[in-house]
């Protein structure tokens, strides 16, 4: 996810310009508070839960701390016996444990971030689609009849010129109501199917596991003449 390419997540102002000239052209209100709320939608951070689920995915610093405790320990079991030995043994075990669960934790996070942000970028891929297809659809139109983007004047029409030219617009603009409509209606269904993963987040939050402390061990671990180096490991 790294390097994400953030061209492809610009908002078309030019699409968006040529749709709403046609829309004022006919007075399509309609058409006009559609753009406006699209464009809401689509100029909000969308990058924001990738370089999350990016920055959770990359997090391997609890996994790093399990693996050397575990070295520790490893270590220490080839030459140290005795109760001492026996308390640290049993609390590398509770600690490693307690990382490998936040590790797991952290895998469980970048999967619910990425599912939500996949659902949403998915719609506002396939309505930068709608959008740019009506606009094209618009100035192939205007071009046929002579119509200039921004400009004020109006060619000079005959009555059923006129009329193919405003059926023509109504026609483009009743397919990006259509399908705008039909792709955010998915949205709610797809975000639906995700309620479950804020209750997720809440859960991992909940029971994010703690790195136990060493209580009362700490006496024993950190007092030489409870530590013993076995016979066979002596190098005298």
């Amino acid at each position: 996810m790294t390097g994400l390419d953030k061209s492809g997540l610009l908002y078309p102002e030019k699409a968006d310009q040529e749709v709403r000239f046609h829309a004022d052209l006919i007075g399509a209100d309609g058409i006009l508070e559609l753009l406006d709320n699209l464009k809401n939608f689509l100029l909000g951070d969308l990058r924001r839960p990738l370089e999350l689920a990016d920055k959770f995915g990359s997090q391997s610093k609890l996994k790093s701390a399990s693996d050397l405790v575990t070295r520790t320990n490893l270590s220490l079991r080839t030459a140290w016996q005795g109760d001492g030995f026996d308390q640290f043994d049993a609390y590398a075990s509770e600690t490693t444990k307690a990382l490998d669960a936040g590790q797991a934790s952290l895998a469980n996070l970048t999967t619910v971030v990425v599912n939500i942000a996949t659902t949403v970028i998915n719609t506002y891929k396939n309505l930068l689609e709608f959008l740019g297809n009506c606009a094209s659809t618009l100035a192939q139109l205007g071009g046929k009849f002579g119509v200039v983007l921004g400009s004020a004047v109006f060619p000079p029409l005959t009555p059923v010129a006129l009329m193919d030219l405003i059926d023509g617009i109504n026609s483009a603009f009743t397919t990006f109501w259509r399908d705008c409509n039909a792709s955010l209606t998915q949205l709610l269904t797809d975000m639906t199917t995700l309620i479950g993963a804020g209750f997720q987040l809440q859960v991992i939050e909940e029971t994010f596991p703690k790195v136990p402390t060493v209580g009362t061990s700490a006496v024993v671990v950190a007092d030489p003449r409870r530590w013993r180096i076995k016979p066979e490991a002596d190098p005298e």
